[in-house]
């Protein structure tokens, strides 16, 4: 009997007829009392296909049809030798058998539309990175540095000379899941980007009832993957001949159709797509990590801040940041308890350059990233926003002992809170077990920390762009004065040795 690991695909086929040419073919898979049906697709070949990915172990027995043709088996689900599909746990994210996602993510948007070498070069750069997510499209890109065209494209042409929806091109699909194959064997995520507005062929400008069809099969033929994200869009609101319920439409079949519940976003231009039931997590666009915050207090939902910015030198304002200032804002993120993910835009004669096309890195950020996935998957747990952080009050006005203040504070408005966290705060992010205080761009020297009475806590001296993370104190409670380096990009790191918890 065949044996599939749990997560794994089972692909199953049936032989074309003609009396199958516009029939979905379709099977239904059964262990126990789970029963899952699965639709299949066929892309101009002579088989319909069914794939389909078992999310537990047993022996699982099933029937396909397409048309008048049936066919039935059986196969054995092992264990699984990966962790399955993410989860969104809270504003936190966790694997399907519940091991911790860190996103790590970075974005390649149009690297499987280049030549042979140029994907090579990606995934052999991927196998180094510390990234655990790539944004990557479906349709092509057009853009500065990305003017060429692609070998293959998803469907064929019509008479008209318009894309035929019902007509994929199976050169383009099996050279799509030679791309997602690879990306699964390196453990990265595929953050798939269904529609964007960059485009000269006509995909951004099709009719709707085309679009549907288009996602409909994207669903069948791979959603089976289990490190596949749908992502509707980059930059919805820019696709100007899409409204608001297009875009809904497009989120609900995909909540309706995927069998395995994958993550579901909309990142945006500028405002954050409106949270709908079907919204998973929020793919944000913004320079500024405090927004990202807001938006995770009002969402409830994880904040992946895809577009921060990137380190880089070309002219626009978004693709010319330092590796400091990229970093900056990754950590100030970080700390405000949301994922900021990388982007790398640095000019070459080539054009071929990471954000667009992947290729290689030429940039400091990426060590910077592994080290602080380091620590952070050094920590127990994922941290929580402090929602004041550490307030600059000489005069003590937000002690404890003065409730009338504390008062005000809990009761002022939305414009008044927005003040207090731009002004007066720091990024901190909580876990009982450890604190982490970002610094930002203060150059201190020293800094007081208010620490349980009852207990022991270890401080460490965290510098984000030298990489070192040093023991400044050890075994200490209450009030205790740390000295530090007078310079930017310095994060503390308090763990909780014994005693009560931080927070």
């Amino acid at each position: 009997m065949k044996e599939i690991a749990k997560y794994g695909m089972m692909e199953i086929s049936l032989p074309r007829t003609s009396q199958t040419q516009e029939i979905i073919p379709e099977a239904t898979f059964t262990l126990g009392n789970q029963r899952v049906r699965v639709r299949g697709f066929s892309e101009n070949e002579d088989r319909g296909r069914v794939r389909f990915m078992p999310m537990a172990e047993g022996e699982w027995r099933y029937e396909m049809t397409w048309g008048e043709e049936k066919t039935q088996g059986a196969f054995l689900c092992a264990p699984a030798a990966c962790h399955g599909p993410v989860r969104a746990e809270g504003c936190h994210f966790r694997y399907d058998d519940g091991a911790r996602f860190l996103p790590i993510g970075t974005t390649c948007y149009a690297w499987i539309h280049q030549e042979e070498q140029v994907i090579a070069d990606t995934l052999k750069t991927l196998e180094a990175a510390p990234f655990n997510k790539l944004r990557m499209c479906i349709f092509p890109k057009s853009m500065m540095y990305n003017q060429n065209d692609p070998a293959f494209y998803p469907f064929e042409k019509n008479a008209a000379g318009g894309w035929d929806v019902s007509k994929p091109d199976p050169r383009y699909w099996t050279h799509l899941d030679g791309c997602l194959q690879a990306l699964e064997r390196l453990g990265v995520e595929a953050d798939i980007i269904l529609f964007h507005p960059y485009d000269r062929w006509g995909f951004s400008q099709m009719a709707q009832r085309d679009n549907l069809a288009y996602l409909d099969y994207a669903v069948r033929r791979l959603s089976a993957y289990h490190h596949v994200w749908w992502a509707l869009s980059n930059e919805y609101e820019f696709s100007f001949k899409k409204t608001l319920a297009d875009w809904d439409q497009f989120g609900e079949l995909i909540a309706r159709e995927d069998p395995y519940h994958h993550l579901i976003s909309a990142h945006n231009w500028i405002t954050p797509y409106p949270k709908r039931p079907w919204l998973t997590h929020v793919s944000y666009q913004g320079a500024n990590p405090r927004d990202a915050f807001q938006i995770r207090v009002e969402y409830e939902l994880p904040v992946l801040v895809d577009e921060i910015g990137y380190e880089g030198d070309i002219e626009p304002f978004w693709g010319s940041l330092s590796g400091f200032e990229f970093m900056h804002r990754v950590w100030t993120a970080t700390a405000f308890g949301c994922y900021a993910a990388h982007g790398e835009t640095f000019h070459r004669e080539d054009e071929v350059l990471w954000w667009s096309k992947g290729g290689k890195l030429y940039g400091q950020a990426p060590a910077r990233l592994l080290f602080l996935k380091e620590i952070l998957e050094s920590l127990p747990g994922p941290m929580e926003p402090s929602c004041l952080g550490v307030v600059q009050d000489p005069n003590g006005l937000f002690d404890s002992a003065n409730p009338f203040i504390l008062n005000i504070l809990k009761n002022t408005n939305e414009k008044g809170q927005k003040k207090i966290l731009e002004e007066q705060t720091l990024p901190i992010g909580v876990h009982p077990d450890y604190k982490l205080i970002y610094q930002e761009r203060a150059a201190r020297s020293l800094m007081t920390l208010q620490l349980p009475q009852n207990g022991k806590y270890r401080v460490e001296i965290i510098d984000i762009w030298e990489m070192t993370r040093k023991l400044s104190a050890e075994n200490v409670h209450g009030e205790i004065r740390v000295g530090l380096p007078g310079k930017e990009g310095i994060a503390l790191l308090i763990t909780r040795l014994s005693g009560d918890p931080l927070n």
